[in-house]
């Protein structure tokens, strides 16, 4: 048996975490859940991109570490995580005990930690019509996955919404 990481961990690990999200996919959830007048934390910075963007809300969008920056006041968190981090911040979410909407490749629900981390909670699943693009280094990039946005905390009227 080989030791060390495999070649599938190796590529997980030189993935590039660093992709925007275009304002349309943050539009489409703001349909869903109420964020006028709130204190968004949109906790992942990127390009900071977020902050050129106009909602009906306060944004909360810093250059910061959320695991380890706890002291900023907001209502709920909305954002697109790092793919190869997504247990753990789903877990910092939870954590939080606020309610979170987070743009997630629609196979995490296949994960086994999903059912533990999402049971007996308010949890609701938004599967946009379309497949979104992304932002990288400026250029527009096309996931090779549909994403969708998993939601907890927010009573929303079904837990499967297509949209």
């Amino acid at each position: 048996m080989r030791k060390g990481k495999n070649d599938y961990q190796i590529k997980m690990n030189e993935r590039d975490n660093n992709y925007s999200t275009y304002k349309s996919a943050f539009d489409m959830i703001f349909k869903y859940i109420n964020v006028k007048n709130k204190n968004v934390y949109f906790p992942f910075y990127n390009e900071g991109i977020i902050n050129s963007y106009k909602f009906d809300c306060n944004i909360i969008h810093n250059d910061l570490d959320f695991f380890i920056e706890t002291n900023v006041e907001f209502d709920i968190i909305v954002d697109n995580p790092p793919y190869t981090i997504k247990k753990k911040v789903i877990e910092k979410c939870i954590q939080l005990n606020k309610p979170f909407a987070l743009l997630l490749p629609i196979d995490t629900l296949e994960r086994k930690y999903i059912c533990n981390l999402f049971k007996d909670k308010d949890f609701s699943i938004i599967i946009p019509n379309e497949r979104y693009n992304f932002i990288n280094n400026n250029v527009k990039t096309t996931m090779p996955f549909k994403c969708c946005w998993f939601c907890i905390g927010f009573g929303l009227e079904k837990q499967i919404i297509f949209d």
